[in-house]
């Protein structure tokens, strides 16, 4: 979940676009400082969630839910887009 297909990608063109050994390691520090954090975040979140309360919990559980429809719905709707006007173009010969 962490490194998707992504991240990778992004990952590849930053380093392509670097042009310096120093911006180099800049980024591949970067890249680890933040796997740093995660591993703390998610080695803490038994605490984190206890001390966020069951309320909280359950209103960023329906957040994160509904962000993932908004993504599910725009990538049907961008895939069913050019499906739709194949259809329309080929119903107008």
């Amino acid at each position: 979940m962490l490194c998707g297909p992504g991240s990778i990608a992004n990952g590849i063109m930053l380093m392509n676009d670097t042009n310096t050994w120093t911006i180099k390691g800049i980024l591949i520090g970067m890249i680890a400082l933040i796997y740093f954090i995660t591993y703390l975040i998610l080695r803490n979140s038994t605490r984190l969630v206890s001390i966020l309360g069951k309320t909280v919990n359950n209103v960023m559980m329906r957040l994160m839910g509904l962000i993932l429809m908004v993504i599910a719905v725009k990538c049907f709707v961008s895939e069913l887009k050019p499906i739709l006007i194949d259809i329309i173009q080929s119903n107008r010969m």
